[in-house]
C-alpha cells in the first residue's frame, strides 16, 4: 500500500484576496508536485478559492462548516470518500462546561466546537482510513472588545482570564476528538488525525490525543532503530497514536515560529496498524517544506509506503 498525506494550515484563503491568484498559483505547483491522495486544508475562508485550488489541481472537495471568522477546515482528495461527518458537539465527562470571555469581561458558554472538525474516510491504497482533520483554538491570545479583538490585555486578570478558557477550549477540542478516535479504533478503523493542534508535540492536549500512556516516536532514528516505539508491539497499541511528523529531520521539524521558538503545532498522529512492523516492509518519510511566499509556516507531507 502506498499513499501520501498531506497537511496545510492555507492561513487565510480567500479568492477575495489581492494576492489570491499568486497564492493559488503557488498552492497549486506545490500540491501537484507532491501529488498527496489526500490534502487536508486549514482556514479556508471561502468555497470559492477551495474549488478554484480543487479544479486546478484535478481533485474533490468536501468542507467543514466555517467559524463566525469564515474560517473552516476541508480535504482535498483524488479517490472515493465513503464517509463524511463533521465534528462539532462536545463529548466531555459529566457535566463540564466550556468558556470564552465576552466582550464585557464575563464568562460566558461555548456550546460547541466554534470551528468544527471534519471526519471523513476515504479509500487509500486499497485500505479504508477515516481521517480527522481539526484546527484547534490557538494559544496567541486576542481579547474581545466592542470595538473588535485586542492584542493586549487590559489587566493580568483579563489576561489569565483568557488564557485559562483558551486552555479549556483547547482540551474541551482534543478531548471531544480523542473519544471519536476511540470509538474508531475500538471498532477496527485505521485512523489518521491531522491538521492545526495549536500546541507542540508535548504538550497535555496534544498527549491527550495520542492515547494510552507509553513510548510514542521521537525522531528519524526511530524510523531503523529496533526498539523504537512502533516497532516493538505493546497492549495498548491498539488505541494508541503515533505522531509520525516526529521522523522530520529534528532541524526541520517545525511550524511557526512563537517568542523566537521554533515550534512543531501542525501533526499527523496515524494508528499503530498505518506503522510498519521491524524488518517488513518499507518506513514512513516525512517531509516539511516552507510555504515561502505563501504562509509563514511550513507544511507537512507524510508519504507512507
Amino acid at each position: 500500500m502506498t499513499f501520501t498525506v498531506t497537511t496545510w494550515n492555507l492561513e487565510n484563503f480567500t479568492s477575495e484576496s489581492a494576492a489570491f491568484k499568486d497564492k493559488l498559483e503557488h498552492l497549486t505547483t506545490t500540491l501537484a508536485a507532491l501529488s498527496a491522495d489526500v490534502v487536508a486544508l486549514q482556514e479556508v475562508l471561502d468555497l470559492t478559492a477551495l474549488r478554484k485550488l480543487g479544479k486546478a489541481l484535478g481533485y474533490k472537495h468536501v468542507a467543514a462548516r466555517p467559524d463566525g471568522r469564515g474560517n473552516r477546515v476541508a480535504y482535498l482528495f483524488r479517490g472515493e470518500v465513503l464517509d463524511v461527518e463533521e465534528v462539532s458537539e462536545w463529548r466531555l465527562p459529566g457535566k463540564a462546561r466550556v468558556h470564552d470571555v465576552d466582550a464585557d469581561g464575563e464568562l460566558v458558554e461555548v456550546p460547541r466546537f466554534s470551528r468544527p472538525a471534519l471526519k471523513a474516510t476515504f479509500a487509500c491504497g486499497g485500505k479504508r482510513i477515516t481521517f480527522l482533520n481539526a484546527h484547534l483554538k490557538s494559544k496567541l491570545l486576542t481579547y474581545p472588545g466592542h470595538g473588535g479583538p485586542r492584542f493586549a490585555p487590559r489587566s493580568e486578570a483579563e489576561r489569565a482570564n483568557v488564557a485559562y478558557c483558551a486552555l479549556q477550549r483547547r482540551s474541551a477540542e482534543a478531548r471531544t476528538l480523542r473519544e471519536h478516535i476511540t470509538e474508531l479504533l475500538g471498532r477496527g478503523d485505521e485512523v489518521i488525525a491531522l491538521g492545526d493542534l495549536n500546541d507542540v508535540e508535548d504538550a497535555a492536549t496534544t498527549q491527550l490525543m495520542y492515547g494510552p500512556e507509553g513510548s510514542n516516536l521521537r525522531g528519524p532514528e526511530d524510523i531503523t532503530n529496533p526498539n523504537s516505539a512502533f516497532q516493538r508491539p505493546d497492549a495498548s497499541d491498539a488505541q494508541r497514536l503515533f505522531n509520525v511528523t516526529m521522523l522530520a529531520p529534528a532541524e526541520l521539524r517545525w511550524s511557526r515560529i512563537n517568542g523566537g521558538q521554533k515550534e512543531l503545532i501542525d501533526h499527523v498522529l496515524a494508528s499503530a496498524g498505518m506503522m510498519p512492523v521491524a524488518g517488513h516492509g518499507e518506513r514512513p518519510t516525512v517531509v516539511l517544506r516552507s510555504a515561502a511566499g505563501v504562509s509563514k509556516k511550513n507544511n507537512i507531507i507524510i508519504s507512507d509506503s
